[in-house]
């Protein structure tokens, strides 16, 4: 008898553990993807500042790839009459400008604060007047245009939240479309806002892709897409 019941108790345990081992399986197999609410949230957060929400929901190994334009690849501040060179996007693209330099004409035109968006293909070349750091001298230089895409990792993601946000007084994001699969999730919203209280109201339309990681279901990866205007502005008119 006591051996009926030892053999049934081993029975069961093993049986036991093959059905939990079954269900972790299945649990992993068929986890469910962010859901669209979680997706509207971290949008919102984004913009709102919500750094703590943000960070909450992505990995350490996160990374935001910018939307690819055709430019120059550098950042730029307008400052006495000329544009400050403050950054390089990829400086293997990018090896005829240097941080600190002053580009004082482009094509011709005198920079402004308020300088046209550079158009054409890749490969177009630029003529740019401009003094190079440390020195007076005015040098002439025919600068193409490259494709780029800037990317930033966790930290320098997060740093950005709080600058964008000092920028506007009010904003409204509505969530337009989301579409959500295993392990990613497309989303296209509409952004306003203005810069003071009663001012101009500005807008975009944009769509990211979102990836997460299966188990953890943190975001690890966002790519934005390009739009028709990006596209046209390769053309001169």
């Amino acid at each position: 008898m006591k051996r009926l019941i030892l053999s049934i108790n081993i029975n069961y345990n093993q049986l036991t553990q093959r059905l939990n081992s079954f269900i972790f399986i299945l649990s992993i197999l068929y986890s469910a993807p962010l859901k669209d609410a979680d997706i509207a949230e971290f949008i919102e957060a984004r913009y709102a500042d919500a750094d703590s929400i943000v960070y909450s929901m992505i990995s350490e190994d996160f990374m935001y790839h910018h939307t690819p334009y055709i430019g120059l690849g550098i950042f730029t501040e307008y400052s006495d009459g000329s544009l400050l060179i403050t950054g390089i996007v990829d400086d293997s693209l990018q090896t005829m400008l240097d941080v600190g330099d002053l580009i004082h004409e482009m094509n011709g035109k005198v920079v402004s604060a308020d300088s046209p968006v550079i158009t054409g293909r890749a490969g177009d070349g630029q003529r740019l007047i401009l003094t190079k750091k440390g020195d007076s001298t005015f040098t002439e230089i025919i600068a193409p245009l490259i494709l780029v895409q800037f990317s930033q990792n966790d930290s320098l993601f997060l740093a950005d939240l709080t600058p964008y946000a000092d920028l506007w007084h009010d904003y409204y994001i509505e969530i337009l479309d989301v579409v959500s699969e295993k392990e990613k999730a497309s989303v296209y919203y509409h952004w306003e806002g203005s810069r003071e209280e009663g001012g101009p109201v500005y807008h975009f339309y944009a769509m990211e892709l979102i990836y997460f990681h299966k188990k953890t279901e943190l975001i690890y990866k966002i790519e934005t897409l390009w739009s028709e205007k990006q596209f046209r502005d390769q053309f001169k008119y």
